[in-house]
């Protein structure tokens, strides 16, 4: 009679210990799922901040903005071209 009675505590305190890490494992996925909600839109921010970064920086490398600020500083464009005098070879015979 000892022996059943044994067993039965025994599958009743392991059912109520599996019970419990059950909701454990249901509270962690649970609040993980939060989480990735919350890191996909900051991906999402990031992503659209790049693009706009990427267009100012096209803008500002563009070589009419990069004309118009250097006249804006003072420089002019140079009208007479630079030309070597006389023929300079290619690769030098030793």
């Amino acid at each position: 009679m000892k022996k059943p009675a044994l067993i039965i505590g025994i599958l009743t305190i392991l059912v109520l210990m599996l019970s419990v890490v059950r909701i454990y494992v249901s509270n962690q996925i649970a609040t993980s799922g939060v989480v990735l909600g919350k890191m996909e839109e900051e991906v999402s921010a990031y992503k659209t901040e790049n693009i706009l970064l990427s267009e100012k920086l096209y803008s500002a490398s563009a070589l009419t903005n990069i004309e118009r600020e250097a006249s804006k500083l003072g420089f002019v464009e140079q009208k007479s071209d630079f030309v070597l005098s006389g023929r300079v070879p290619v690769a030098f015979k030793q």
